[in-house]
């Protein structure tokens, strides 16, 4: 524990991400745009190595951080080393995390907005509670401190965490699906035994019909100003038919079915679909893909930037020489969150001259004007959890040949059921 003795100075504590909705993993915040999760060297070497292709579909990667375990009266908490290579930014809007010693999880200032139904959900308890965080945060947490718990008074160096964007910076109450894709969910260096443990997930869910199981989701409810959580356990108990209603419940805010986000959400699947339609020898195994979108009214949006004009600089797709290009946002613009650069890695929200891309098949078969697009909601499409992921420049023993089809086969499904639900609702 001396390097952190050394570093006390210069220690970050790790806030909570309030709004993970599956995975395993415990996620936490090194600021409002930064997130950590613990190293699986396998992931790291994805995200080091990850074609260009995919960049703009994966979070962005920042490397590595140390994190330590500090005791503090009942309390076990975790800092990280402040990276040299990157400044943290505001971390007003954080909570504090406090784990007991027993296991217990204390968050401070955070108000109740999850509501869970643990028979739906699959949870060991009965009563329908609401939470500070939703309620698979509170799972994770717990079984990683389950985890760790033993090896405090023994450890002597520290814990190394994969420093990430938080796809959900920029939004005010992001809506989240997470879909579990492909038809094989196990990696080339799995055991005999977990293999045949995840196949048979794939032929008792939607894996094996669809191509994709849900692994979780988050949706704001306008009606109660809550979220509604559903987990993994639930995405395992349904049919093809519950799937597409999975996806409308995903669609609704309690009072309406939200087909404003579909035009975006189905062009940048399209997008990702031609993408992996020409990627050789990239399989993405057990990765889930994230479906985002504002849950905050965009006429609230609207009026919320109507306060604040300025110049926004916008970082477009890199060209070959590098420059930045600016565009005039005024008016655009609303709270911090929505004041930022839009990267490689971001889709490029507002259209114009030098965001040019060429047109999807949604576009050629629904014309949209430019004024509508700067007026759609907020919305993402991610590639996320790459432990079990490979391509060319992995150098793995082995090797594989074409495209991911089995993702391809659950994006295809996912996209016609979008579809179908878009034309319905027309």
């Amino acid at each position: 524990m001396e390097d952190c003795e050394e570093n006390q100075h210069n220690l970050i504590y790790l806030q909570p991400f309030i709004h993970q909705v599956g995975g395993h993993s415990s996620m936490l915040c090194l600021d409002d745009s930064t997130v950590c999760k613990p190293v699986v060297e396998r992931e790291q070497r994805f995200y080091e190595t990850i074609p260009d292709t995919l960049r703009s579909f994966a979070p962005q990667y920042h490397g590595i951080v140390k994190v330590f375990l500090l005791q503090e009266n009942d309390y076990i908490s975790l800092a990280a080393v402040k990276p040299s290579k990157y400044k943290p930014k505001s971390t007003s809007s954080l909570k504090r995390l406090k784990f007991r010693k027993s296991g217990s999880i204390e968050v401070e200032g955070i108000d109740a907005i999850f509501d869970e139904d643990p028979i739906i959900n699959g949870m060991d308890h009965n009563n329908e509670a609401t939470t500070t965080m939703n309620p698979w945060v509170l799972k994770c947490h717990k079984q990683y401190l389950a985890n760790i718990a033993a090896e405090i008074e023994a450890q002597k160096s520290p814990l190394h965490f994969l420093v990430l964007e938080n796809l959900t910076w920029r939004f005010t109450l992001p809506c989240i699906l997470d879909l579990k894709m492909g038809t094989r969910q196990y990696g080339d260096n799995d055991s005999l035994a977990k293999r045949q443990s995840k196949m048979v997930k794939v032929i008792s869910t939607t894996s094996g019909k669809l191509g994709v199981r849900i692994g979780g989701m988050q949706v704001y409810q306008a009606t109660t100003g809550h979220f509604l959580c559903r987990n993994k356990f639930y995405g395992r108990t349904l049919s093809t038919g519950g799937f597409r209603a999975a996806l409308r419940l995903f669609l609704h805010d309690g009072a309406r079915l939200r087909i404003d986000i579909l035009p975006p959400l189905i062009r940048r699947l399209e997008e990702l679909a031609s993408k992996l339609t020409n990627l050789e020898s990239v399989r993405l195994y057990t990765t889930s893909l994230l479906l985002l979108y504002e849950g905050e009214k965009l006429k609230q949006r609207r009026e919320g930037r109507s306060e604040i004009k300025r110049e926004r600089v916008v970082e477009t797709a890199e060209s070959e020489s590098g420059k930045v290009e600016r565009c005039s946002s005024a008016a655009r613009l609303s709270d911090p969150r929505s004041q930022f650069e839009i990267r490689k890695s971001d889709e490029c929200r507002y259209r114009s001259t030098s965001c040019d891309r060429s047109k999807t098949g949604y576009e050629r078969n629904y014309k949209v004007p430019l004024e509508v697009m700067s007026e759609e909601p907020l919305t993402d499409v991610r590639i996320i959890d790459f432990a079990h992921s490979t391509n060319s420049e992995m150098n793995d023993s082995v090797s594989h040949m074409g495209p991911d089809s089995g993702f391809l086969f659950g994006l295809d499904n996912i996209l016609n059921i979008l579809r179908d639900i878009h034309k319905d609702a027309r």
